[in-house]
């Protein structure tokens, strides 16, 4: 049936082409002048981030106001700010909670449900696991397949399988796969027993809403009635930031127009005009990790074939046309950019612009890559480069005005924060990470833990050692209250008696505030159980710390392009280009094979066709194409890129072409910089100083950067460690194959280092080495420890220490040669090995790998 009064549109919006004001502009148009109250009831506005929803809001309020209403009293205004407070603008998530509240009932859920961050949710399904592993006795074919595949591997392909969302919901296994499908079935299971302990709770993820939401739109009985609810209230849906859908959200909003397209319902039988417009950028499309994929454009089009309107902004009003004219450059061969090129809008004034590539060849330091952009930085605010304002006005440039943006955060990002201070630059990490390793979070966990077991002796000493002096008396005292309290309200009564609070920095204290979060989302668990889950990770280096980003600090930003999406710097500098590049970790590919549910065909990796690994990575390298263009539109004026000559990198294949026209300049000029091996760091928390003591030698392999000999040695203790806790065996190909894994995880050559990995890999198979690394009872690997020696406190791990009645034998494990200071790191060691083993004798070994040969230290 043709339906006359349905309308819908599609905006394929480049980056800076003003894609707010034109749904602004599309929202105003379809508004009820006369009755604007009433009318927005009717429209429903879905984007994909509360920051995108929240700018949308503030635009069309401040529309209304100017536009339709300029001229109201101050009490009219009021009335009608009051009526408005009505617009349906909300995220998907949000959109999706409102419905499964209201139609609770319908899905036999709790209607008081709350929401479940990514975090919690990832805690319960490690619980989901360990139930299942508790029972496998009974289950005899799962048991089968986990001695098949090794337990590491099997929990990995469990976590892939849960991280490949919503790929698993919307497909199926691939034909003649037995151990997809093996695997699959146990994780469905597992899904149940993490769906279990969300019930407990009342609890539902993100993934649960969209996944709720589907099915009581398509599979529900009561579906037709959800819809016809919807069809009476709604006449328009406009759709934003359209690049960061997935198949399952789009597949929800496809089903709340369904009746639309058929041309039949109330709104046709009135004669009600009704549609929906949608806008995005499918070059934008960068959020595959969260099931988001360029080509949900074509499914979109498809759907909407009969009624489509297409429209394309390129009019760029963000960057400059040297900024402008180089992004085109750049992607000139590609589909869509080739066919979609930015443009400069006409009459606009020529501003101040600058661009520079510094890529270094590939065996550079990375400290000579950010000393560059360190100089940079200095320059442009020592120069007074010029900013243009959207006002035609211009001032000097401040650190404020600059980002630094980075495709991931890793080793390097400590680095960069060393250099940058000292030249004393300001700068703030947006979505910092390591929160774990932030000594007030230590010192949280140390009291969390002791209250939670008598029996732990570390976290006792850590409580004693800082500078509140807590004694075992004053814990155990605490630990009476407990039955009293729940663990974060005990919790924040000890932190306000032992005045935590008072010399806090502002990061710090958001990092407090967000683990008292985290521990009062746990209220419903026992106390073991908190610390268990915590425990599980205080090696979570990536998890971002507290975020205090403000507008308001001239502080140089330091963000990755995903953060930096949907913002805009005067100066950009993209640096750790060689990281533009696809890593491979995902141990679950998938295909699109259909245009109906399901969707999507997967398989694990070993199991998949060649010829489906490289499509499957051919989509990942598109992405990362993608990714590139947010962060060179990020930029205004200014835009530096600078990284080390990579050939898998695909940006450093990208400006290799553009380098020579562009050419990186070297700041001549005279920089004052701090002396930080000499200047005293400041204290911002009352704990006392720690010495961090690390195993790890530089000073093997001296041809390559001190990054490389670094990473080796960790790669070498890891697999070390791996070897004595049982996780890997004790065989040559094993041990060769894990560190080849590591290798590239970290983009360090095998061939590089054959010949120097093949001799520490031959050593370990020496009897007087092997028998230590071997695993033994009574021993331990990697023990971390706090002590403190003539007033100043030291912290690390020890790689090896193995017990015999009353007497310790502690090996540390060397990739490097024989240095004096190592006869300093053993006594450390010995102290503390003495106070928490309480043994009476203590013998102190150095075992060399690269030598093949043990010291015995005095």
């Amino acid at each position: 049936m043709e339906n006359i009064n349905f309308r819908a549109t599609l905006i394929e919006a480049s980056a800076g082409t003003g894609k707010t004001q034109r749904l602004t502009q599309e929202y105003l148009k379809i508004l009820d002048k006369k009755n604007p109250a009433e009318s927005i009831k009717r429209i429903l506005a879905i984007t994909f981030s509360e920051k995108a929803a929240i700018e949308m809001k503030e635009r069309i309020l401040k529309e209304i106001f100017e536009k339709i209403y300029p001229n109201l009293s101050e009490k009219e205004k009021i009335d009608l700010e009051n009526q408005l407070f009505r617009l349906r603008i909300s995220t998907i998530h949000s959109f999706c909670q409102q419905i499964l509240r209201r139609f609770s009932l319908y899905l036999k859920i709790d209607p008081f449900f709350k929401i479940i961050e990514d975090t919690e949710s990832n805690l319960y399904f490690f619980q989901a696991i360990g139930k299942f592993l508790n029972l496998l006795e009974k289950n005899q074919s799962s048991l089968d397949i986990i001695k098949k595949i090794k337990l590491k591997t099997f929990i990995d392909l469990l976590i892939n399988f849960s991280n490949t969302h919503p790929h698993i919901f919307t497909g199926n296994p691939e034909d003649n796969t037995p151990l997809t499908e093996e695997i699959l079935q146990i994780y469905q299971k597992i899904e149940e027993i993490h769906k279990e302990i969300k019930e407990n709770i009342s609890g539902v993820d993100f993934n649960d809403l969209e996944k709720l939401t589907y099915l009581l739109l398509s599979e529900n009985p009561y579906a037709l009635i959800v819809l016809e609810d919807f069809d009476e209230k709604i006449n328009f849906i406009l759709v934003d930031e359209f690049q960061d859908t997935n198949v399952l959200q789009w597949e929800i909003i496809s089903k709340l127009i369904e009746e639309w397209l058929s041309g039949y319902g109330a709104k046709a039988e009135k004669g009600e005009s009704y549609g929906i417009f949608i806008v995005g950028d499918r070059k934008q499309s960068i959020y595959n990790f969260r099931g988001a994929e360029s080509r949900i454009f074509d499914d979109a089009k498809k759907k909407l074939k009969d009624y489509i309107k297409e429209e394309k902004l390129l009019v760029n009003y963000r960057s400059s046309p040297l900024i402008i004219d180089f992004v085109n450059k750049v992607f000139e061969d590609i589909y869509p950019w080739k066919d979609q090129k930015l443009e400069f809008p006409a009459g606009k004034d020529i501003v101040d612009s600058k661009i520079e590539i510094n890529i270094l060849p590939k065996d550079s330091e990375k400290e000579k890559e950010y000393e560059w952009i360190s100089k940079k930085i200095y320059q442009m605010v020592n120069e007074k480069y010029q900013v243009f304002e959207k006002d035609g006005s211009k001032r000097d440039i401040n650190f404020g005005d600059i980002a630094i943006l980075i495709r991931r955060r890793n080793k390097n990002l400590k680095l960069l924060e060393d250099v940058l201070t000292n030249y004393k630059i300001p700068y703030i990490i947006v979505g910092g990470i390591g929160f774990y390793q932030e000594d007030e979070i230590l010192f949280l966990l140390s009291l969390l833990f002791s209250l939670s077991d008598p029996t732990d002796k570390l976290s006792e000493w850590n409580l004693k050692n800082s500078i509140f002096k807590i004694e075992p008396s004053k814990i155990e005292l605490w630990r009476k209250s407990i039955p009293y309290n729940n663990i974060s309200t005990l919790l924040d009564k000890i932190l306000k008696e032992i005045n935590f609070w008072e010399n806090l920095s502002s990061q710090q204290k958001a990092n407090v505030e967000k683990f008292l979060i985290l521990v009062e989302s746990q209220k419903h668990l026992p106390l073991f159980r908190i610390c268990q889950n915590f425990r599980k990770l205080l090696h979570k280096t990536d998890e971002p710390k507290a975020d205090i980003f403000s507008e308001r600090e001239n502080a140089v930003r330091i963000l990755t392009v995903h953060g930096a999406k949907g913002l805009e710097f005067p100066a950009v500098f993209l640096i750790n280009i060689e990281d533009g590049k696809v890593l491979p970790k995902n141990k679950i590919i998938y295909r699109k094979t259909s245009d109906r549910f399901p969707y999507y065909s997967f398989i694990i990796r070993n199991e998949a066709e060649q010829k489906h690994k490289i499509e499957f990575k051919e989509n990942l390298e598109e992405e990362e194409e993608r990714i590139l263009y947010v962060a060179l539109t990020r930029a205004s004026q200014y835009l530096f890129i600078s990284g080390i000559e990579n050939k898998p990198s695909i940006w450093i294949r990208r400006m290799e072409r553009l380098k020579d026209k562009f050419p990186a300049e070297e700041y001549k000029g005279e920089i004052e910089k701090r002396d930080l091996k000499y200047e005293e760091k400041e204290e911002k928390f009352p704990l006392p100083s720690f010495e961090t003591i690390s195993s790890y030698s530089e000073e093997v392999l001296p041809a390559f950067s001190s990054y490389t000999n670094q990473a080796i040695g960790q790669i070498i203790h890891t697999v070390i460690k791996e070897i004595s806790t049982r996780k890997i065996l004790f065989e040559k190909e094993k041990i060769l194959e894990r560190i080849k894994f590591y290798l590239e995880k970290e983009n360090i050559r095998y061939s590089k280092i054959e010949k120097k990995i093949e001799k520490i890999i031959k050593n370990l198979f020496l009897p007087s080495i092997k028998e230590i690394i071997s695993p033994s009872e009574n021993s331990y690997v990697e023990l971390p420890f706090i002590v403190k020696i003539n007033g100043k406190i030291y912290r690390g791990f020890i790689d090896r220490i193995i017990q015999k009645g009353k007497s310790a034998f502690i090996y540390d494990y060397k990739t490097g040669f024989e240095k004096e200071e190592y006869r300093k790191q053993m006594e450390i060691y010995e102290k503390a090995v003495r106070e928490i083993l309480e043994v009476e004798d203590v013998q102190k070994f150095l075992v060399f790998l690269h030598e093949g040969k043990i010291v015995k230290l005095e």
